[in-house]
Parts: C-alpha cells; sequence; structure tokens
C-alpha cells in the first residue's frame, strides 16, 4: 500500500490543501498520524492563544514560521515555552540538543503591527537568534531591527547568525519603525553583500514612509568609507579565488538613514560592486546628484528593469528629479519594465520641465509592463496621467491610487482618456474614483454617467484582465445617479471572462443589479473584496458560488 512509504505520502501532502489535510487527518487514526503533521507546514502566530495547539513533535514539518500582530514580543517568549525541553526559564539559545525545536525552516518572517519604539525581552530576542541558529536551511527572511538596533551586542549575534548560520538564504527584509541609524544600516549592508548567496535585499522603514529623522553628523563619513573598503576587499579575494568580481545582489532597497545617501558611497556602490541588480529603490539622496546617478546607471547597472522610489513626507525639497535620473539612465540598455512610486507628490513634480508621467511614457514606452502609484498625496494631472493610457501598449500591470488619508485627491471619471486604451493585454488594474464636485448638482449626474460608462466600457475590453479593482466614492444623496451607475455600468465589464479577483464599492453588489449578471458572468471568479462587507448580505452570492472567498480590499 502506498501509504506505507513516508516518502510517497510527504510528496503526495505537498498538493493537498489544508483543507484536504484537515479531511484526511480526520478519516481515521492512521491517516491522522501520516498527514496531521503536515497540517503545521504553514503557520501563523498573531497571539499567544495561537501557540497552544501546535503539538511539540509537529515542528520539525513547520516549512513557514509568521509571528504578526501587536504582541509579537508575547508570542516569542510563548513560542519558546512550546520549543523547549524545559517548562520555564528555557530559551532557544540553550536548546542545542533538543528534539523539539523546529530545524527545517525555509521562511520565517516576524513583524509586528504595532509601531512603538519598543524593544523585545531578552527571551524573545534569544528565541529570533535561536531558531535562526538551528535553521540552516532558510531561504527567506522577513525581520524587525528597530527593537533591536538600540542594543548592539544583540545587533551583533543577529547579523553574525544572518552571515555565517543561513548559507542559503536568497531574500531577507529589514523593516524598521524609524529611519536606520547609520553605523548599524552600514553592518546590516556588510552582511549582505558579502553574503554568498543572499540575491534580494531589502530595507524598509514603515508603511514605506519617510519619517522625521534621528540628528546624527552628517559628516561623518566613516561608516560609509569603512563599507566601500570592505567591498573592495572582499572584491579582490572574490576574483583571486571564483575569478567573479561584484555582489550577487539582484535586487536591493538601500535602508533610510539620516541625511540621506552621499554621492561618494552611492555611486561607486552601484559602479562597482552591483554588476548583477536588476530590481532597485531608489534611496534618498543627501544633496542633488541626479545628473550624475543617471550616469552610473546608464554605463554600468545594464541589467536594471525594475525600479521604485518614495517621496520623503516631510521633505518638499526633495522632488521627482532622482526616479526621473533613473527612468532615463535605464534608456540606454534593454528598458524598464516596471516602476513603482509611493507617496507621489504632483507638487513637487509641476515646477520640472518634464513630468514624471511623460519621462516614462518617454524613455520605456514599449517595454513598461508594469506602474504602480500608491498613495499619492496629490492628485496627478489627467494629461499627464492619460499618457499611459494612450502610449505603453505592453502594459499588464496598472494600479493607482490615493493616501487613506487624502480620499479628496481620489480620479475623476473625466480624468481617464475617453478614446481606447492602447494595453489590451492589461491582466491588473486598480482605479480609485469620487464624484465630480465642479459641475453644478442638476449636471453631475449626466457628466457622472457618461465618462463613467466610457471607463468601463474600456475595461470591458480588456479581454485578458484578471484582477480588477474599481472604488467609487459618492455622495449618497444622488442615489439615482448611484442606481444608475450599479445597473448600467457593471454590465459593461460582465464579459471579462479570465477574471479570478474583483473589488468594486457596496452599492454595485445590490442584489437587484448583480443578480442576473453573476450567473452568466466571470466564470473563474475566485475572490470578492467589498469595503465593510461585514456589514452586508452576501447569502444570495454564497448560494450561487459557495466556493467564492469575500474579504476586505487588500
Amino acid at each position: 500500500m502506498m501509504f506505507d512509504y513516508p516518502e510517497l505520502v510527504a510528496q503526495l501532502a505537498l498538493y493537498m490543501s489544508p483543507q484536504d489535510l484537515a479531511r484526511c487527518s480526520a478519516t481515521c487514526k492512521s491517516f491522522a498520524s501520516l498527514f496531521e503533521p503536515y497540517l503545521y507546514r504553514h503557520v501563523t502566530l498573531n497571539s499567544k492563544e495561537s501557540i497552544l495547539p501546535i503539538p511539540r513533535q509537529y515542528t520539525q514539518h513547520i516549512r513557514t514560521l509568521v509571528v504578526n500582530g501587536r504582541d509579537v514580543e508575547g508570542c516569542l517568549e510563548a513560542l519558546a515555552q512550546v520549543l523547549s525541553s524545559t517548562k520555564a526559564n528555557a530559551t532557544l539559545s540553550t536548546t542545542a540538543d533538543n528534539p523539539m525545536i523546529m530545524r527545517n525552516l525555509k521562511k520565517l518572517v516576524i513583524n509586528s503591527t504595532c509601531y512603538e519604539a519598543k524593544r523585545y525581552s531578552t527571551v524573545a530576542l534569544n528565541t529570533v537568534i535561536g531558531i535562526l541558529n538551528h535553521n540552516c536551511g532558510i531561504i527567506h527572511l522577513e525581520i524587525q531591527m528597530h527593537t533591536v538596533l538600540e542594543d548592539t551586542s544583540i545587533d551583533t549575534r543577529l547579523l553574525e547568525s544572518i552571515r555565517t548560520g543561513l548559507p542559503r538564504l536568497q531574500r531577507l527584509i529589514i523593516t524598521g519603525g524609524d529611519a536606520f541609524p547609520v553605523a548599524q544600516a552600514m553592518e546590516a549592508l556588510k552582511v549582505c553583500l558579502g553574503h554568498p548567496s543572499l540575491t534580494d535585499v531589502q530595507f524598509y522603514t514603515q508603511e514605506e514612509r519617510q519619517f522625521h529623522w534621528r540628528q546624527t553628523d552628517y559628516n561623518d563619513m566613516t561608516p560609509f568609507e569603512s563599507l566601500l573598503e570592505y567591498l573592495n576587499e572582499l572584491d579582490s579575494a572574490c576574483e583571486q579565488i571564483q575569478g567573479v568580481k561584484g555582489s550577487r545582489l539582484t535586487s536591493l532597497a538601500l535602508p533610510h538613514i539620516p541625511g540621506g545617501h552621499p554621492r561618494s558611497f552611492l555611486l561607486p556602490l552601484l559602479r562597482t560592486y552591483l554588476p548583477l541588480l536588476k530590481r532597485f529603490q531608489i534611496p534618498k539622496l543627501n544633496w542633488s546628484y541626479e545628473g550624475e546617478l543617471e550616469e552610473v546607471i546608464a554605463g554600468h547597472c545594464r541589467n536594471l528593469q525594475h525600479i521604485s522610489y518614495t517621496f520623503p513626507e516631510y521633505e518638499r525639497y526633495h522632488d521627482s528629479r532622482p526616479i526621473k535620473a533613473a527612468i532615463r539612465g535605464c534608456a540606454r540598455w534593454s528598458g524598464l519594465k516596471s516602476i513603482r512610486v509611493f507617496g507621489y507628490n504632483y507638487d513637487s513634480d509641476r515646477d520640472s520641465r518634464r513630468g514624471l508621467f511623460e519621462t516614462m511614457v518617454e524613455y520605456h514606452s514599449k517595454t513598461l509592463e508594469s506602474v504602480e502609484l500608491q498613495e499619492w498625496r496629490r492628485r496627478p494631472e489627467p494629461n499627464e496621467l492619460g499618457l499611459i493610457f494612450i502610449g505603453c501598449p505592453n502594459l499588464k500591470s496598472f494600479k493607482v491610487w490615493p493616501s487613506e488619508r487624502l480620499m479628496d485627491n481620489v480620479l475623476y471619471f473625466v480624468d481617464i482618456p475617453a478614446g481606447p486604451w492602447v494595453f489590451q493585454g492589461l491582466k491588473e488594474l486598480r482605479l480609485h474614483f469620487s464624484q465630480n464636485e465642479q459641475y453644478p448638482d442638476a449636471e453631475r449626474a449626466k457628466h457622472e454617467l457618461e465618462a463613467g460608462r466610457n471607463v468601463f466600457e474600456q475595461i470591458g475590453k480588456l479581454v485578458y484582465l484578471e484582477s480588477l479593482a474599481l472604488d467609487y466614492f459618492g455622495d449618497s444623496d444622488h442615489a439615482e445617479n448611484d442606481r444608475s451607475i450599479g445597473a448600467g455600468f457593471v454590465k459593461e465589464i460582465a464579459g471579462l471572462e479570465k477574471l479570478r479577483y474583483l473589488y468594486m464599492p457596496p452599492r454595485f453588489w445590490d442584489k437587484r443589479h448583480l443578480s442576473t449578471i453573476v450567473d452568466s458572468s466571470w466564470p473563474r471568479l475566485e475572490r470578492i473584496s467589498v469595503r465593510g462587507y461585514k456589514a452586508m448580505d452576501f447569502r444570495w452570492l454564497k448560494e450561487r458560488r459557495p466556493w467564492l472567498k469575500i474579504g476586505e480590499l487588500e
């Protein structure tokens, strides 16, 4: 019988969903002993109570461990108790021979949703270091550093565990609640750039926003010079041993540091030590040298195809010039495939000779496949945004949405070009709209219907669309207009047969409008999102499609 061979059971379990594994485990005792351990391949802990159901003998089967929520410290302390051979005052750093400790992790994520400047306890920190020391096969690590950067000894131990204890690590994401202090940031970069297998390294502050920097001596270049000296020595050694120079990194998001990255550090780093770079987060510059940045990227970053940039929230003088310099520099080689901008502010772009959208379309209209404009602070001008719709024929993903704090900056239907869109192969689309208040009440409904119907007609022609998120913030007093939008507009997108994910505002999900459409449309739909879905009655939809997953917009 095939179930007598554990290797076959392990291979079979790889293709089974958690629901299938649970059903098999509930069949009989013999099946429970075979399949139940594989229910714990992917474990998420968001409270102390969520740890209790995990049998200690099954920890060997955990491949992905995610610790998140507001009480990460408590989760880590409780996890130490579960994995330790003694029931009190035990930490993973002292349990090298403990058979219960997990040793087969491939992915570890420790991410608190509480951004208060609070250091973890010694037990929690030792738990993290202990897990790293006992799982040399980890290939993906995401960890918060702002809770340990104030303690140099913990910081050193953590970086040493990454450098020597994780030889197979390929992706490292380090997050912080504020800016990274220069000395610790350079030490972390030294470990990352010298790691033998790391290809993807990302440093992020909370939610990718810029905050008031910690005061420091901006003229102290010692940490930067020390890192460049180390890289030069490492480069020489690698060339003698392997005949290859430079880091293996293909993706890098540099840490946001006080005062920005100086010219004497960033330019040599790109020029000499990152020959394989494909993805790059344009960092904050400590003074204007975007012209030199463009020349370095054009001359030495021939593989760069994906760039991203964050507009600093509190520094109005820091505008879009750095990312536009990178866009121009990448034009010398194969061209950019994706551009991602966080916190776009049109005020910082309007005084320049050529805007951000005009620059990207001018240099990369034929190669761009993804454009993402996250949480803008000032809406772009219609003539700028319209360049994407009429100038990028190979676009596969287009997502633009405003900051939740500035919802008055959403798009109007009239901002979208009335002519045909050129990216007919689009697979992902996200747009947020609002009622246009510039027309009198008597004319508003007419203009909204005309412009809105044009948008939905164009979306209905995107036959390859798989993910669609459309939001609409309108005045609830215009009930007649809302009913027309719900009844008429949705019919225009009913023919999207490849659609798998759909988000629309609550008023569009009225049973009277959608009951007939749902029965004959979107045959591949797997998941929908609705703002405030818990307050709505979706029983009629569940009766028609019981497999649908319903939740909030991600």
